[in-house]
């Protein structure tokens, strides 16, 4: 990945800033403020020791006062500046944040399933938090270093030998800062790629932990889990001994500049060039003027570091290298619900067919049902219908129309899917309604549910439809999930409904209802069911038969099974697996 210059960045980060604007520019003016004021205080407080050793009590009550003044003022300025980059920060990283995960929701599924967890939530939490802080960042660190510079000129003013004395000790101490810096940034890339492995393993440790135990593979898991963790560690270990060996010599050079300048204003003074009062003065000073070096390795960094991560999410933001969905901008609130695939093929991977120039037609309001052996293709054909994969060759309609010609809302707006493994969100069974339908009001909800054959479960339990139900819906069965996400689904009232085996982990009390559910939805929306038993699509309006990506049959059950050898055999299978 190629990084943008830091210019390239900034610009394209204040997009996210611009509407905080007024925090930032009072901010600003805070800043100049702050330092117009720390850079003249020293010469100040060099009239405050010069009046106590002179015994000029007057001109030390006046240069007292403007010191308490002045450091008054830093203060307050201090505080507001806090105040207004925390507003000015909290805004930013929010509006950073949603555009990020408004673009992650943006991108083709097969470039999103080859990423893991990690490498998107390091861009949405860590990344992000980068980009917003980088303004006060800069903000801070060249306030600091211009009141350091401030300072400097006041010690120049003051005595230049003492001036030029700094002047060689900056210069050496940033050549040690600059080394540090560039070891830092090498230390640094390598610790952001472990800790993204990492990151993801512990997300698919927590989310799979279910299936981890089930499978008896805690050992091998936790195994992967050491080593990425030891990389980690041994990846950040080397980054902070780095750090402490050039903090060693820069913590000593320091050292060795007090005794340097110890000698010198010994020598100065006893030669009339250098009062007491003021060596006093830019002594006590001397630290504040070599963390200037400090502040500008600090510089260094944060904008270094912003630079890494502003590339990070601008890669996903302009698409730099990732493909996101596209749509047409055709708009159609409500459609019919007929739709047809016309010598539709497709491969998830290349050389490796799943479609082979599939054409049917399904009208409006009928039920159709996808029989086949696993890896026919079935759930392919809803993959495409939801436009969550691009038709390679051939066209998908859509009351007509090619569905590369709708937008978002209209094409998916009309659409559901019941998987068969859906996902349940983390929060209480009411929220995951009104997350997938704004404004939905509970009577639709306790509606759907009762549809689904779930509002009594829910009832039962203590805390109702607010009941939280886990990560993935942890807490239900796998029956009860599949029919919370029936329920969300019929919340929709989309026109064309698609049940990808939904009935799959229900037990028979439970599938006969649901499909009584679905028998009294029938000739009100175009349903497509995928099913594993044929004897709950018996009744469909039609049947189509698929086989190595392939139609081999269509027709009702009778018709198929009066004609269609494999369809007879796939029915006698199951009657086979039902007597034993």
């Amino acid at each position: 990945m190629k990084q943008k210059g830091i210019f390239y960045l900034l610009k394209k980060s204040y997009f996210f800033a611009k509407e905080n604007r007024k925090n930032f520019i009072f901010y600003v003016i805070g800043s100049i403020l702050f330092c117009v004021v720390g850079a003249i205080t020293p010469l100040f407080v060099a009239k405050e020791l010069l009046a106590i050793t002179g015994g000029l009590w007057e001109q030390l009550f006046m240069a007292a006062l403007l010191v308490f003044g002045f450091e008054f003022l830093r203060a307050f300025l201090n505080f507001l500046n806090g105040k207004n980059s925390q507003r000015f920060f909290r805004n930013t990283l929010k509006n950073i944040q949603l555009k990020v995960a408004e673009e992650i929701l943006k991108i083709k599924t097969e470039d999103f399933t080859k990423a893991s967890s990690g490498y998107f939530i390091e861009r949405i939490s860590n990344d992000s938090s980068k980009i917003a802080d980088i303004f006060k960042d800069l903000n801070t660190y060249i306030t600091r270093i211009i009141v350091n510079v401030g300072i400097l000129i006041s010690i120049f003013i003051l005595n230049i030998y003492v001036f030029i004395l700094y002047c060689f000790f900056l210069t050496f101490l940033y050549f040690i800062q600059y080394q540090k810096n560039k070891a830092y940034q090498i230390n640094d890339q390598i610790m952001r790629e472990k800790r993204e492995r990492a990151t993801s393993l512990m997300t698919e440790l927590v989310r799979g932990s279910m299936d981890i135990k089930v499978l008896n593979a805690e050992d091998a898991f936790l195994e992967e889990a050491e080593k990425r963790i030891v990389d980690l560690n041994e990846a950040r270990y080397h980054m902070f001994d780095t750090n402490r060996l050039y903090r060693f010599l820069y913590d000593n050079a320091k050292n060795l500049l007090d005794f340097i300048f110890i000698l010198l204003a010994i020598t100065l003074i006893r030669n009339n060039l250098l009062s007491i009062a003021t060596a006093v003065v830019v002594f006590n000073y001397r630290n504040q003027v070599m963390l200037t070096l400090d502040y500008v390795g600090n510089l260094m960094e944060k904008t270094r570091e912003f630079t890494l991560s502003a590339s990070r999410v601008f890669q996903i933001i302009d698409s730099d290298g990732i493909s996101k969905e596209s749509f047409g901008t055709k708009q159609k609130k409500k459609i019919a619900g007929d739709f047809s695939f016309q010598n539709v093929s497709f491969q998830y991977e290349k050389g490796i067919p799943v479609l082979k120039n599939v054409s049917f037609e399904i009208p409006k309001n009928h039920t159709v049902s996808f029989v086949g052996r696993s890896g026919a293709g079935k759930s392919t054909v809803f993959n495409l219908l939801a436009k969550l994969y691009e038709v390679e060759d051939g066209t998908i309609r859509i009351d007509g129309i090619d569905i590369k010609e709708l937008d978002k809302d209209s094409l998916r707006g009309n659409i559901s899917i019941i998987s068969q493994s859906p996902y349940i969100f983390n929060m209480s069974i009411r929220e995951n309604f009104k997350i997938v339908k704004k404004g939905v009001q509970d009577e639709e909800i306790i509606e759907a549910c009762k549809a689904a054959c779930l509002h009594d479960y829910i009832m039962s339990l203590p805390d109702g439809y607010d009941t939280l139900v886990g990560e993935g819906g942890i807490t239900l069965s796998g029956g009860q999930r599949q029919r919370l996400a029936i329920a969300r689904a019929l919340i929709q009232k989309t026109e064309i409904i698609l049940f990808d085996e939904a009935t799959s982990a229900l037990d028979n009390e439970t599938q006969l209802q649901i499909q009584k559910a679905i028998e009294n939805m029938k000739g009100e929306y175009t349903i497509l069911i995928i099913a594993h038993r044929l004897s709950t699509i018996i009744n469909s309006d039609k049947i189509i038969l698929m086989d190595k990506g392939e139609i081999k049959g269509e027709g009702s059950h009778k018709e198929l099974l009066k004609s269609n050898t494999l369809y007879q055999k796939l029915y006698a299978l199951e009657l086979e697996k039902e007597i034993h």
